[in-house]
This record gives C-alpha cells, sequence and structure tokens, in this order.
C-alpha cells in the first residue's frame, strides 16, 4: 500500500513540476524551437567540421558563429536595401507631386527612377490619394522601425537562445536524441523509425523551402530584368531571402515594382510601361508566387512519403500556431502522429512476447 501511495505521490509531482516548467519555458518555447531547427539543418557541416578537429567544443563554437554570421549578415543587408530603396522613393514622389526639384539623389539602379517626374500635372483627386497613401505609408515605415529599435533588446536576447541552443545541440545532440528515444512509449525498433520519419520529414521541409525559395528568388531576377526594374540581381537575391519567410514572401519585393511600374506607365503616358508592369504582376503571381504551392508540396510529401494535402496543412497549421518555425514542426508534428499511429496499430497485431 505504501508502495502505491509512494508512486501516486511521485506521479503527481511529476505532472506538477512538467506543468510548472512548461509555464516557465512557454515564452522561450519558439525560440528553442527555432535554435533545434537551425541545429539540425547545419549539423551535417558540423559533423564534417569535427571529424576534422575532433573538439566537439571549438567545432560546435566555430559553426555557431558561423551561422550567426550567415543570418545577421544577409539580415542586414536586406534591410538596409528595402529601407533606403523605399525611403528615397517615398521622399522623391513626394517631392514630384508637390512640383518641387529632387532635391535628393536618387541612384540609377533605385527603383525611384520609375517614378514620373509629372506628377504634379496630375487631377487634385489623384494627387490627394498619393499624398494620403504616402503620407499613410511614411507612417508606417516610421512606427515599424521605431518598433524594431524598441525591440531590439528582446531581439538581441533571442538570438543569443537561439545561438545558446545550437552550441549545444552540436555538442550533445546524440545525447539528446537518444533521451527523446528512451521516453518514447512504443519498442526499440519502432522508436528508431519515428526518429528516422522524424528526420526525413524534417529534411524534407527544411530542404524543400530551401529549393523553392532559390526557384523563387531566380525567377524573379529573370522577370525583372525582362520587365525592366533596376537591379534586377539584387532583388532576385532579396526576394530568395524573404521567400524563407513564412506569409510574408516574394510578393512582398515583385507586387510594389509590378505597381510602380504601372502607376510610372500611366502618369508619364507611355503605354508600354504599364504594359510591363502589368505583365510582372502576373509574372509575380502565377511563376514566382505560384510554384510555392505547387513545388512545395510536391517536393516535401515525396521526400517525406506524405501526401502533399497533410503538408500543406501541416505548414499552414503550424505557422498559424507556432509561428515562423511551425513551417518545419507542423509538418514533423502531422507526420508523427502518422507514424506513431502505425506504430500502434502494429504493436496491437504483434503479440507481446515476439519481441525476444
Amino acid at each position: 500500500m505504501g508502495i502505491k501511495l509512494t508512486i501516486r505521490y511521485s506521479v503527481v509531482l511529476l505532472i506538477l513540476l512538467t506543468f510548472l516548467s512548461a509555464l516557465i519555458l512557454r515564452s522561450l518555447f519558439k525560440t528553442v524551437l527555432a535554435g533545434i531547427i537551425l541545429s539540425y539543418i547545419f549539423y551535417p557541416v558540423y559533423g564534417a567540421v569535427y571529424s576534422r578537429l575532433r573538439m566537439k567544443t571549438v567545432s560546435a563554437l566555430l559553426i555557431t558563429v558561423v551561422i550567426l554570421l550567415l543570418i545577421t549578415v544577409p539580415s542586414f543587408f536586406v534591410v538596409n536595401k528595402l529601407s533606403n530603396e523605399v525611403s528615397v522613393a517615398f521622399v522623391v514622389a513626394k517631392q514630384y507631386i508637390e512640383g518641387g526639384s529632387k532635391a535628393i539623389q536618387c541612384g540609377g539602379d533605385g527603383l525611384c527612377q520609375l517614378i514620373p517626374p509629372n506628377l504634379k500635372d496630375a487631377s487634385p483627386k489623384v494627387k490627394a490619394v498619393l499624398t494620403n497613401t504616402l503620407g499613410k505609408g511614411t507612417e508606417y515605415i516610421v512606427n515599424r522601425t521605431t518598433q524594431a529599435i524598441l525591440s531590439l533588446p528582446s531581439i538581441v536576447l533571442n538570438l543569443f537562445i537561439v545561438f545558446f541552443i545550437m552550441y549545444y545541440m552540436f555538442k550533445d545532440g546524440t545525447k539528446f536524441v537518444e533521451a527523446v528515444k528512451n521516453i518514447l512509449p512504443v519498442r526499440k525498433q519502432r522508436q528508431d523509425a519515428l526518429i528516422v520519419q522524424f528526420s526525413q520529414v524534417a529534411s524534407a521541409v527544411i530542404y524543400g523551402t530551401v529549393i523553392v525559395a532559390l526557384l523563387q528568388g531566380m525567377l524573379a531576377g529573370v522577370g525583372f530584368y525582362l520587365f525592366g526594374v533596376p537591379s534586377p540581381i539584387i532583388w532576385g537575391i532579396i526576394t530568395a531571402i524573404v521567400s524563407l519567410i513564412p506569409f510574408l514572401g516574394p510578393y512582398i519585393v515583385w507586387f510594389p515594382a509590378s505597381l510602380l511600374l504601372m502607376a510610372s506607365g500611366y502618369y508619364s503616358g507611355e503605354g508600354l510601361i504599364f504594359l510591363r508592369g502589368l505583365g510582372l504582376f502576373f509574372y509575380g503571381l502565377l511563376l514566382v508566387s505560384g510554384i510555392d504551392n505547387v513545388l512545395k508540396p510536391r517536393i516535401i510529401g515525396r521526400k517525406a512519403r506524405i501526401h502533399p494535402a497533410l503538408v500543406f496543412l501541416g505548414i499552414i497549421g503550424g505557422i498559424n500556431f507556432f509561428g515562423l518555425v511551425g513551417f518545419v514542426v507542423g509538418p514533423v508534428i502531422i507526420t508523427m502522429l502518422k507514424t506513431a499511429f502505425e506504430a500502434y496499430v502494429k504493436e496491437r497485431e504483434q503479440p507481446a512476447d515476439s519481441e525476444q
């Protein structure tokens, strides 16, 4: 009787501590998941470095620093390029609408080159709409910039946590995997099957997303070149980078560019420029953004051996629940459920004494 009570108290204590730990770590859940996902992506690189150096600490630290640079430097480049282009375009457009001279120099490869100088000749109603739109756009940019500056300490802290997790996942990742396998309530061979399935799905989602983003960047660069957008290579690279961000995607680049071309053609009276903008719009809609809905589920579904519909639902639902990391976590959870259910059915069908 005393042993049963002790077991019950231990179970209650375990549940209570698990609940309290979940409350403590709840705010860091997405950040920890991001660190685990990044460590999984770059673990083969870490393995290659470790095979040469034969020092876990040095190898893990080296790869973590390299990843930090790979993420922060391109991100800074993208944010700086976008903010400069948009800011200059807003200023130039406002000066043109007001009929003043261009006080700010617009680079030869800037999107502001597409803004027609004769906006001052537009009708008062159109000028009022443009001025109101520019005012709201400027206010939005200022607010977003202010929020980014104010949230900088939080961003730095989250980055530190991500790379802290990555460092220890590189260093002790195999121990973590073994610990996870040991707590799975299935037999040994089923544990291995679940881990293999997880690895297949995670790699399919991650590398499928990267492949599609690269294709979208290349297609966007070709489209920008064909339809006369300045700096097509730079904007193609930026498109590839933002394509990795769920619910942001490539349209944040090609859509404003197409609108700018159409507006430039309309107000300058050059129909060819307007048609180029219209062509870029349909090109971006059907090809650049369209391949995301066609190729990604097929690539991921084929590699992970799961139906594309489940992949698509897992990505959308995962992002809604987990945020950015949900594009990996969502399909993984759905596939793990499928695999766990299959393992459960096999466990029921197989006699308990058959595993010797």
